[in-house]
């Protein structure tokens, strides 16, 4: 009997191989120029029968075909589908978009890595995936995931690894991983992905991409597979990534034009309001969070932060020190929220250490965390990673509502503090590190990307803009850093991360920084990532995408 990993990895091998068949061969002039099109002028040649729904899969099917050669992104392709489906004339005719193998498309697979959900297609589209397909756009395949999502590495047993495109020793990034991969070498334009605690935003960072983490409801996120259904403490949220900002600005207008709450029965009716702080005749003020309490951001994430932070000020912008309620509050909120899943199949190592240290009895982590508290040197340098390890064990059902109560509380004192200190929008970095190597989630742990989930506990809208890459001279560690006043002073947790840090590795691998508002303020944001990347580009100093 053949398994269910087999017949899947048998059937994606079948599917490479027609794509070969139907795509292969050096790109043509016509190809490079398809290539070049955004999102508008590509729909406007569609709608004007100047260029044909074929040409575009001639040249993206060959992109993808490239990709998935380099990288291992794809987890299924629909050409057939794709072009059986396009309509003409409509808002979003012919554009190329992938969907991450968690959002339902009738007839295939929504996997979230997981062997036992393997060749079981599902019987009805995701609302998104009706919305594209009536608005004319090309889904044209499905993209890798980690086992039971939740990690910034992406490998499973179903798919294996997904490697990151600037150097495959590095992962592009989770959960969304194959869609970012598949991004940067221009095998799509958008890619519809799922964030519960960064799988949007991280694999766009560590791919030099764009991308925008919408408020729950904003986008049709109904259909859509998670690591954890039901979960209402801290919502899974659904939004688009891209290569260019023209082409996510352009989609997430059309999209919202669409009225997504006609398709989405959960999505808020709210009309696209475009912001443009130019014709407003205002610059934004622009608030700073250093570190978010727990692990201070490695040299090159935090060069990053400041590359961005001059650019803006030498553009005339405000920029100041942002104070937020006490990060360590949240965190200790918003984990104990997110309860972890014991999936019955092999799972991926941010998760594996969250459920080891949750699954632990309370006192023994009682003992760990007076351990931590009363033996570190020097004192205190532990004491919020202690409070952390004795939080996080399954709470009652009271208890869980105590902590929706004081989740409610923690979003109103932060909101309040953006308007007592008169910020429209908070840079911090998205990850404490750039690209990880592959293998080492487990050793940073889920705890790391707290500078993501911070803004999936606020529900706020969250985005990336690509600002540099690593530098193996500038972003080096000191020789003797681990003797350093700096490293003294990090808890254990921060350790791990600084003991993955390798600059002269990771050189030329992307970063980029999060630029986040308040909720339902995905205009607003956007808005303010063209500031940033315009105010990036003026100073000579934004970040180069790869052509590859």
């Amino acid at each position: 009997m053949v398994s269910f990993t087999a017949r899947k990895q048998r059937d994606i091998a079948k599917a490479i191989e027609t794509l070969r068949d139907n795509c292969d061969g050096p790109p043509t002039a016509e190809d490079r120029r398809v290539l070049e099109c955004s999102l508008e002028q590509l729909v406007a040649e569609v709608n004007a029968k100047e260029l044909t729904p074929d040409a575009i899969i001639a040249a993206y099917g060959k992109r993808c075909l490239t990709a998935h050669e380099a990288t291992n992104c794809l987890a299924d392709v629909m050409l057939t589908k794709a072009l059986s489906k396009v309509v003409l004339d409509k808002s979003l005719s012919g554009v190329p978009v992938g969907l991450k193998d968690v959002v339902d498309i009738e007839g295939h697979d929504s996997t979230i890595g997981y062997s036992a959900y393997a060749n079981h297609p599902v019987s009805t589209s995701a609302p998104i995936v009706k919305l594209l397909q009536d608005a004319g756009a090309l889904i044209h395949v499905k993209t890798t995931v980690p086992i039971g999502l939740l990690s910034f590495e992406t490998e499973s047993d179903l798919f294996g690894v997904t490697v990151n495109p600037y150097n495959p020793d590095y992962s592009p990034g989770g959960s969304t991983g194959g869609g970012a991969a598949l991004l940067a070498y221009q095998g799509s334009i958008i890619e519809i992905a799922t964030d519960t605690g960064g799988s949007v935003r991280i694999p766009a960072a560590n791919c030099g991409l764009y991308a925008v983490k919408s408020s729950a409801y904003r986008f049709p996120a109904f259909g859509v597979a998670t690591c954890a259904p039901g979960l209402e403490t801290t919502q899974t949220t659904c939004s688009p990534i891209a290569r260019r900002l023209e082409d996510l600005t352009a989609f997430w207008e059309r999209v919202v034009n669409m009225k997504p709450w006609d398709y989405d029965h959960s999505c808020v009716p709210l009309p696209w309001q475009p912001v443009d702080f130019i014709r407003a005749n205002r610059k934004p003020r622009w608030g700073v969070m250093w570190s978010d309490g727990l692990i201070p951001p490695t040299p090159a994430c935090k060069r990053a932060l400041h590359h961005a932070v001059d650019a803006l000020k030498k553009q005339g912008h405000e920029v100041v020190e942002f104070t937020p309620p006490n990060p360590i509050t949240g965190l200790k909120i918003g984990k104990c929220l997110l309860n972890p899943l014991s999936p019955n199949e092999t799972i991926n190592g941010a998760i594996s250490s969250i459920c080891s240290l949750v699954s632990l009895p309370l006192f023994v982590k009682r003992l760990m965390a007076a351990y931590l508290r009363y033996f570190s040197r020097p004192a205190g340098r532990n004491d919020d990673w202690a409070s952390l390890i004795e939080s996080l064990h399954t709470k009652t059902a009271a208890e869980e509502r105590s902590l929706i109560v004081q989740r409610e509380q923690y979003k109103a004192a932060w909101r309040q503090a953006m308007k007592d200190q008169g910020v429209d929008f908070i840079l911090s970095p998205v990850h404490a590190l750039p690209p990880l190597p592959h293998k080492k989630t487990a050793d940073a742990t889920l705890l790391s990307s707290n500078y993501c989930f911070m803004y999936n506990f606020l529900d706020v809208t969250a985005g990336v803009v690509p600002v540099t890459a690593v530098d193996k001279t500038l972003d080096t560690l000191p020789d003797d850093f681990q003797q350093s006043a700096e490293y003294l002073s990090l808890n254990d947790a921060a350790r791990h991360v600084f003991a993955i840090y390798d600059a002269a590795g990771m050189h030329g691998l992307p970063i980029g920084i999060q630029i986040a508002g308040w909720r339902m303020e995905e205009e607003k944001v956007l808005a303010g990532m063209k500031a940033l990347d315009d105010a990036l580009k003026d100073v000579q100093e934004g970040f180069r995408q790869k052509e590859f």
